[in-house]
């Protein structure tokens, strides 16, 4: 089955949060967010606030980007973390319903 693309992002931003810089680039069918540590990423995901809100955040977040055909890749620079929407696909992720996310471990 293929899913048409309802929605493209073409994008590059530069956002200094503190002494850290995280990067947006969009290249129309994935937009890739590039933080520079694992542990600034786990803060931000801990600033969104308790675990179950998160979970239910990245399903919704998740299922919203398949339906319009976009995916998001969170990495670091030397690798990738999290990919949601269009092409994360995980069976671990799934068994907490979240279907369209996959943790990417090397």
């Amino acid at each position: 089955m293929t899913i048409e693309r309802l929605l493209s992002v073409d994008a590059d931003v530069t956002i200094d949060i503190g002494d850290n810089r995280v990067s947006v680039r969009g290249d129309g069918r994935s937009v890739v967010v590039e933080v520079p540590t694992i542990s600034f990423a786990f803060r931000m995901l801990r600033s969104v606030g308790a675990f179950k809100p998160v979970r239910e955040w990245v399903k919704d977040l998740s299922q919203l980007l398949t339906n319009v055909g976009l995916t998001i890749v969170v990495r670091t620079p030397g690798r990738r973390l999290l990919t949601i929407g269009r092409d994360g696909n995980s069976w671990l992720f799934r068994l907490f319903g979240v279907p369209h996310a996959r943790q990417h471990l090397s």
